[in-house]
């Protein structure tokens, strides 16, 4: 089991409407609003208009990520309803506390899973549950809640697989659209899935991705989707070893051998060819503990520390860089 959490949008200009009343019962509205035509439609439900009767402009949105593509009607809505009723302009704009507090997230996912694999780690069956948190109304939760299911093979053939997707009303407040619309749950999943069989069998994990991978698109095997859909023009294969080389993957072995790693402690070692920029790892923003020791600068990058190291500490420890333009830190 895995979980995936919930993610504020978090746009720089918050939920903002004005709805300006009009001659011949008619009314226009500016809406910071990723759907102009669903705020249109909105509010004419609302004011019981024909939809012809309500106008609706974006003039600009600072940002939106999904957080103002339904969600920005009630507070259209009530600005529309506000200005129906005292014949003048409404504008109605939230805080960012209010706006926090009152708006939907990204969907949080509880993520439960059976997998049988063969030796190589390639999937031989899979039992996938997806139960997401949708808060308390519908919103977009059927959709998003769909499309996490059709993304859960990401780039892997699933032969035999098994899909439940449960979309979980609760008292929290109604989660919506997020860049990736259920897309990114869905490929956590079965990614997560890939780590664990990684783990159990102690391969490396990009071999284990490899053996699961949508087969030759011109053959006839390996290349439908678990929805029936065959996939073409599938270069999965050739970009994953282009992607590999250029980043210096395989390279990575030399710096950090699995004797150096386990779940608390990373060890890094430094030489002249660290320079290279196919060797680099960025560690910093995952460290869970950061030892640094100064180093001589040279005219590209930090070579090899000096001065006199740590008396004590609590974890080992190795060394700091700092290059021009890549640097790793631990």
């Amino acid at each position: 089991r895995v979980r995936s959490g919930g993610q504020e949008h978090y746009y720089l200009e918050g939920q903002v409407a004005c709805a300006i009343p009009r001659e011949d019962d008619s009314l226009h509205l500016l809406s910071s609003t990723q759907h102009p035509t669903e705020m249109q439609h909105a509010v004419a439900r609302a004011l019981g208009w024909r939809m012809h009767q309500v106008s609706c402009e974006c003039r600009r949105m600072g940002g939106g990520f999904g957080g103002k593509e339904a969600q920005s009607a009630q507070w259209a809505c009530i600005a529309a309803l506000l200005a129906r009723a005292s014949g003048r302009p409404v504008k109605l704009r939230l805080d960012r506390d209010d706006d926090m507090h009152a708006t939907g997230k990204r969907h949080d996912f509880r993520i439960d899973y059976d997998v049988g694999f063969a030796p190589d780690g390639r999937i031989t069956g899979l039992r996938l549950g997806l139960a997401s948190r949708c808060g308390f109304s519908a919103d977009l939760s059927g959709p998003i809640n769909d499309r996490a299911v059709f993304h859960a093979d990401n780039a892997y053939y699933l032969d035999a697989v098994a899909i439940r997707s449960l979309r979980c009303r609760t008292h929290t407040v109604s989660n919506t659209a997020f860049r990736g619309f259920g897309g990114p749950q869905g490929m956590f999943a079965i990614e997560s899935v890939m780590d664990d069989i990684a783990r159990h069998l102690g391969h490396d994990a990009l071999a284990v991705r490899r053996a699961n991978f949508y087969g030759d698109s011109a053959g006839e095997q390996r290349n439908v989707t678990h929805y029936g859909m065959k996939v073409e023009d599938n270069v999965i294969e050739p970009l994953v070893n282009q992607l590999a080389a250029s980043a210096g993957y395989a390279a990575a072995d030399k710096h950090f051998p699995k004797s150096w790693l386990n779940n608390d402690l990373v060890y890094v070692k430094a030489d002249h060819d660290m320079r290279n920029s196919a060797d680099f790892i960025s560690l910093d923003r995952v460290a869970k503990t950061l030892i640094r020791l100064p180093g001589v600068a040279m005219v590209q990058s930090i070579t090899r520390p000096m001065g006199r190291a740590l008396e004590h500490a609590s974890i080992p420890y190795l060394f700091t860089t700092q290059g021009s333009g890549n640097g790793q830190q631990l």
